[in-house]
């Protein structure tokens, strides 16, 4: 992992284009957190955190603004972001669900968790693109296909045997997985090595325009009821939850405060996309088809994980006899609150 060190020019963009629109900008909800306004130092990893355009949002003034110091630290994917906030590298770790889910659902019910999930704060953008000269048209086609994934064990190939679950087949069986290096993948698709690919933005976006005329999506998580689900999650480790009860409100409101400006700076988030070295083509277009960021905290949060849950046990990464609501509220924050006994102290979101 890699520390983002060239944030400021990388985005210096959304400042330049943004110019005041964070400034006495009116909340679009009434208060419902708090935080006792105490000033806070953190590493926050986050897959992709200098495209990820909540990242670049954040670092425009919402952590300032809720009094955070936030060191913001890459992560090939989302379980080595979980692998470093669990070892102490971090403070505070961004991973898809699907990454949270199989790594904590082993933790015996009579033991904490050493990870507490507090807030949803995007859904997903898993792509799976596919030879258009080959006869696949829906996920059943896929049978007996070779599919490339950067990670045989990460939450692209869960996306997708969620869904070859659903369609009848064996997601282990019923295809050949194919690990490939990202900067290969779209070449694997040109040549043959593989009939389908499944990715997620800006990766997954990338692969389309490289192989335009070849590569088609046959489907993706960004269509009808999925635009509502969230997949990337913040965690902290379990500890800081009573060490320092502040930091979880402070960074909920932060997030939540960086996500009510997109519509109003989705256009400078696309221009700063296309000053980042090796960033992806067409920035623009690729976040007119993602979900806007949305923070989903407490009960509905405890709902979407439980969902999740349900749909690892079709692919064997949560166990059937597991009760997805009951390991949903361990894995999730109780409701987050830090009361301040002086009221001057007290910032709210």
């Amino acid at each position: 992992m890699a520390i983002l060190n060239r944030r400021n020019i990388l985005i210096g963009s959304v400042v330049v284009l943004a110019g005041v629109a964070f400034e006495g900008r009116k909340r679009r909800h009434a208060p419902n957190l708090m935080t006792d306004g105490r000033r806070r130092s953190l590493r926050l990893i986050w897959p992709d955190c200098d495209t990820d355009p909540l990242a670049l949002l954040a670092t425009q003034g919402s952590f300032d603004k809720y009094n955070l110091d936030v060191t913001l630290v890459n992560a090939a994917h989302g379980d080595a972001a979980i692998d470093a906030l669990l070892g102490g590298r971090a403070d505070a770790a961004v991973s898809p669900l699907l990454d949270w889910l199989p790594r904590f659902h082993t933790v015996a019910p009579d033991q904490p968790m050493p990870g507490q999930l507090i807030c949803g704060i995007e859904g997903s953008s898993y792509r799976v693109i596919v030879n258009r000269n080959l006869d696949i048209h829906h996920v059943a086609d896929l049978a007996t296909r070779n599919i490339g994934v950067t990670r045989l064990d990460g939450a692209d190939r869960r996306y997708l045997g969620i869904r070859l679950r659903r369609a009848a087949l064996n997601p282990d069986q019923g295809v050949n997985w194919v690990a490939i290096p990202e900067h290969e993948l779209d070449d694997a698709l040109r040549t043959g090595r593989v009939d389908a690919i499944v990715a997620h933005d800006p990766l997954g976006w990338q692969i389309l325009h490289q192989t335009k005329g070849l590569g088609v999506s046959l489907l993706d998580s960004m269509s009808g009821a999925e635009r509502r689900r969230i997949d990337q999650v913040v965690g902290l480790p379990g500890p800081s939850m009573t060490r320092d009860p502040g930091l979880a409100p402070a960074l909920i409101l932060a997030l939540r405060d960086a996500a009510q400006h997109w519509d109003a700076l989705k256009t400078a988030v696309a221009a700063a996309l296309e000053q980042v070295p090796d960033g992806p083509d067409d920035p623009r277009g690729m976040l007119a088809r993602e979900t806007p960021p949305h923070i989903v905290a407490d009960h509905q949060l405890v709902v979407q994980v439980a969902q999740y849950a349900d749909e690892l046990k079709l692919i064997g990464l949560v166990p059937e006899v597991e009760m997805s609501t009951k390991l949903a509220r361990r894995l999730c924050a109780p409701r987050v609150e830090a009361p301040s006994n002086n009221p001057d102290d007290r910032q709210t979101g």
